[in-house]
């Protein structure tokens, strides 16, 4: 599924990816006040779809704290619904947003989808087990 967001002032892409029960989110563009929302209904709707995980992979060039701040109601979410939450971010200047803002504390920070795909699965495993 694809969600797009354009008025004018930043645009965001949110393509969703089912890897076999891990949904993981392809973030696009910027993330501000403007467009946080559509974050969150993506988010929302990833969570009421009882994955196993949800990764939110983060290739934005900006992300304000209203982004910041969605993506810790939703680590807090899939957290209290049993759900594995982490985030990717390899531009520079969102993972800097994210250290900045002390999220690396917060949230499973990984380097690549697939190591945060195979972490949430372990993860899962164990809850299991």
């Amino acid at each position: 599924m694809t969600r797009t967001h354009s008025d004018g002032i930043s645009d965001l892409s949110i393509d969703t990816i089912d890897h076999d029960g891990v949904v993981v989110m392809a973030v696009t563009g910027d993330i501000d006040i403007t467009n946080a929302g559509q974050l969150r209904a993506a988010i929302e709707d990833g969570l009421n779809s009882c994955p196993v995980g949800i990764v939110v992979y983060l290739a934005v060039g900006f992300l304000a704290s209203s982004g910041l701040s969605i993506l810790g109601e939703a680590n807090q979410r899939a957290r209290q619904a049993g759900t594995g939450f982490a985030v990717v971010a390899t531009v520079r200047s969102a993972r800097r947003s994210l250290l900045t803002a002390g999220m690396d504390r917060v949230l499973l920070l990984h380097e690549t989808v697939p190591h945060a795909v195979e972490a949430l699965r372990t993860a899962a495993a164990h809850r299991e087990a």
